[in-house]
């Protein structure tokens, strides 16, 4: 994807970690060793933006919040059709690589239908968080342009997310860019919970009761399952049978890189999935 842009410090130190959990886990080797190699490939995207994203009307802004919309838009997105096609194509090639049965899909065409599709995932996925409505199974081309879209998701986060009152939102999906959350901690002092979003990696303050998928409270459909260590929990729904991995922070001694959590807790996943839950 043409030249690649020098990774930041904290995007070496998770590459580093995940090369490192990949020594440790030798039966896990090929599937750390493809999220590292994507998530390089990300954050060179991401290095290579050298826009600024101005959050000028704050009124606005808080009137979003309160509507419960997502204050990200996708044409505040620095995206350029050449680069951003370039890095679907590599990301594509990645995934088929990891999955020689995705071989064979449909792409993108040009950098034109690439941001079409990208315009169109990301507006589905703001209507899907506040409409709750399914999102079907994904192909290779959709992937792809979501994936791809994450580094610039991310970039803008870092712009948006100051100025989201994180007491007042609370909702099952970002505040962000509307995205569903794929990881959740409960933090070090009182061990409120914040959801992690999928998609830009905001994190959000959420109910430390209660399911953030299909929102019931109902302490019967809610539970979870406790790691050996007791770091970890697997918190799972019989009310739509949707789960969350979640890290307890409070007296944990390490430090946590909460992009290697999500890769490497992959036996929670499967955990999950064979109990039947998604």
């Amino acid at each position: 994807m043409g030249r690649r842009m020098p990774q930041s410090e904290q995007d070496q130190t998770t590459l580093d970690a995940l090369q490192e959990a990949a020594n440790e886990n030798p039966d896990l080797t090929g599937y750390l060793d493809f999220h590292r190699t994507l998530y390089e490939a990300l954050a060179s995207a991401k290095a290579g933006i050298s826009a600024s994203l101005e959050m000028v009307d704050g009124e606005a802004l808080q009137a979003r919040l309160q509507e419960g919309l997502p204050m990200l838009s996708f044409d505040q997105l620095p995206l350029e059709e050449e680069r951003f096609a370039e890095l679907v194509s590599q990301v594509a090639g990645l995934l088929q690589e990891h999955e020689p049965d995705l071989a064979g899909q449909a792409l993108c065409d040009d950098g034109a239908s690439c941001l079409a599709l990208a315009r169109q995932r990301f507006e589905d996925m703001q209507a899907r968080s506040t409409q709750s409505v399914d999102a079907g199974e994904a192909t290779l081309a959709e992937v792809s342009v979501d994936l791809a879209l994450n580094p610039y998701l991310e970039w803008a986060a870092e712009f948006v997310l100051p100025h989201v009152d994180q007491q007042r939102w609370r909702r099952k999906y970002c505040p962000v860019c509307g995205g569903p959350p794929d990881f959740s901690y409960l933090e070090e002092d009182a061990g409120a919970r914040y959801l992690l979003c999928s998609r830009c990696s905001s994190s959000w303050l959420y109910h430390r009761l209660g399911c953030p998928f299909c929102g019931t409270s109902d302490h019967t459909k809610v539970s979870y399952y406790l790691g050996d260590d007791k770091a970890y929990r697997l918190y799972v729904c019989q009310a739509c049978l949707r789960y969350l991995k979640t890290m307890d922070l409070r007296g944990l001694a390490r430090q946590v890189q909460f992009p290697v959590e999500r890769v490497t807790t992959v036996a929670m996943d499967m955990a999950a999935h064979e109990a039947g839950y998604h």
